[in-house]
């Protein structure tokens, strides 16, 4: 018996207009995500330097941002399972990266990983497992934030976590189904334009929802931190504070 383990399913070819409608989208959403975001790095860039501020020594920086951003260590230490539910999310968009790549590249017709060639049907599965306990994990805190609330978190509800949680799970749901139909399927080229809007519609949300902090906290840990490990408020940070009491 021949066991069949399914491919990661991409459209063939697009039309011109297809491309030319994919290009618009993309420098739409990118310039979404700038003009919020663009007025937010301005202020950290202008912000007044610490004084106090030292780059070195440079192993512990690299060992904070090892430990705290990769590795997600403090945020599961304080809040296990819902900290973990989130590491998983962070994870997700980690191994995500290269799959975006490919899959924009693929949109003009020049993707630079096959499919079916063994490294990339190795990363792809390899993606795929984040995307399945990423999918898991942001229903969870849907679930968690939305329908089972626990009292410490208040009574206002952020509708604005909720459309990104649902953009996530999107994502997340189009990449898996993708492994499940064929190349030439009409499907597939509905799976891969729905996955590219909620993509592109996702970009542009970031810096209006407390999601900016995915953009500016590995940064903030990484420059705020001294060798002592002494926490220093860098630019960033008071930055991100800035923009928290105004939304």
């Amino acid at each position: 018996m021949i066991l069949f383990i399914p491919i990661l399913a991409e459209p063939q070819r697009f039309s011109l207009a297809e491309k030319l409608i994919f290009a618009g989208l993309a420098v739409a959403s990118v310039y979404g995500f700038w003009r919020r975001f663009g007025p937010i790095l301005d202020k950290i860039l202008k912000s007044k330097k610490d004084p106090g501020f030292h780059l070195f020594p440079i192993g512990r920086r690299i060992w904070d941002f090892v430990w705290e951003v990769l590795c997600q260590a403090k945020v599961v230490r304080e809040r296990p399972l819902p900290g973990l539910a989130h590491a998983s999310v962070f994870w997700a968009f980690c191994a995500f990266a290269l799959v975006t790549l490919n899959h924009c590249a693929v949109g003009f017709g020049v993707g630079f990983l096959n499919p079916a060639g063994p490294i990339a049907r190795f990363y792809f599965y390899f993606a795929a497992a984040f995307a399945l306990a990423c999918a898991v994990s942001i229903a969870a805190l849907f679930v968690r934030r939305f329908l089972v609330r626990p009292k410490w978190l208040g009574e206002h509800l952020s509708w604005g976590s909720g459309l990104v949680a649902l953009l996530i799970f999107l994502l997340m749901a189009t990449y898996l189904a993708a492994f499940f139909v064929s190349d030439t399927a009409p499907v597939t080229r509905v799976l891969w334009w729905v996955h590219t809007l909620v993509l592109l519609s996702f970009l542009p949300l970031i810096p209006h929802t407390k999601h900016l902090h995915l953009v500016l906290s590995p940064a903030t840990i990484f420059l705020s931190r001294a060798a002592s490990a002494r926490f220093r408020r860098s630019a960033a940070t008071r930055t991100l504070a800035w923009w928290r009491g105004r939304t």
